[in-house]
């Protein structure tokens, strides 16, 4: 089926050089204060500006205003995600600090397991020797 959206995206593919901020509105199919919004948010998005002030997008900054409006809107990343996913870092998520958070008090339940084993060790040797002691003053009583 064909839509708006195709039609769009086919003259976005044609070899003009710039294009303004109301053509990648129609591109994309994104409001203008989103793409200026996207500028300051994802530095990978910095289209050139004319004598005048306006924007100038390349073919490239329309193709990552694709892409960002992919991952936000088809694939439902928030922003932050999107951007480390577009810089290709690994982020750090919410997630990943519950995980290693978890992880950690693992690891310290483990150590205190550890200690309280320990501690018990200790004691029953303790107990050992005074019943040890114990016995011995007995039988010097007795």
């Amino acid at each position: 089926m064909y839509n708006k959206e195709q039609e769009n995206k086919m003259a976005f593919e044609s070899t003009k050089s710039y294009y303004s901020i109301s053509e990648v509105t129609k591109i994309a199919s994104v409001p203008a204060y989103l793409l200026r919004y996207w500028e300051n948010f994802f530095t990978e998005l910095n289209p050139s500006r004319d004598t005048r002030g306006n924007r100038r997008y390349t073919n490239r900054d329309i193709a990552m205003v694709l892409h960002i409006k992919e991952l936000v809107y088809e694939k439902g990343y928030k922003l932050g995600k999107a951007s480390e996913l577009i810089k290709g870092k690994p982020r750090d998520t919410e997630e990943d600090h519950k995980t290693a958070e978890i992880l950690r008090l693992q690891k310290q339940m483990g150590n205190d397991k550890n200690r309280f084993h320990t501690i018990e060790e200790r004691r029953t040797l303790l107990l050992r020797e005074i019943k040890l002691e114990i016995e011995e003053m007995l039988q010097m009583l007795g």
